[in-house]
């Protein structure tokens, strides 16, 4: 009903009601937290998130598989589609290169060396590409913090042109 119908206020009192009843129920505090905060969207609209986004202890603790992965998630499909790219990532402290690919909207990674020859090289420690990643480091200033480009600057461009924003108030049931 609050689907079909997101002004109906019947269907959304009953829907708050059954979130309630199975949060008070739940025994792990997780699905608890997910029930009632959903019985108070429901009741009063979106709260946003009381985190910060931006936590770079955490942040230095991922892999550079994971950071790839995050980017991958994040990339427009649909935006992205027309796009053909290679980025060659040389992690110079932590002596490891990854692939980037870019091919029908879809990014992949990997660590193996190929042999084709890529759009661009990219040669900084894993604390500036973090900085890129988070915004802290934009891609004017690669060279000035410490990075090298090797090849064609506006593919990286073109990459972090088609990554969906991500957006840490999103509503939990609500349509």
């Amino acid at each position: 009903m609050v689907f079909a119908e997101p002004d109906h206020e019947a269907g959304r009192a009953l829907l708050a009601d059954t979130f309630e009843q199975l949060g008070y129920g739940a025994e792990n505090g997780t699905w608890r937290c997910a029930y009632l905060s959903a019985a108070h969207e429901l009741r009063h609209g979106s709260f946003g998130t009381p985190a910060s986004a931006n936590a770079p202890d955490l942040y230095a603790q991922l892999t550079p598989e994971q950071w790839f992965d995050v980017i991958a998630i994040r990339v427009d499909g649909p935006r992205a589609w027309d796009l053909h790219l290679t980025i060659d990532i040389d992690l110079t402290d932590v002596h490891e290169v990854h692939r980037l690919t870019l091919n029908n909207g879809v990014l992949s990674h990997s660590a193996r060396q190929l042999s084709t020859t890529p759009d661009l090289t990219l040669r900084l420690p894993m604390q500036i590409l973090l900085g890129m990643l988070t915004g802290h480091v934009e891609i004017d200033g690669l060279e000035a913090a410490g990075a090298e480009l090797d090849g064609e600057s506006s593919v990286l461009a073109a990459l972090l042109g088609v990554l969906d924003r991500t957006d840490p108030d999103f509503e939990i049931v609500t349509p």
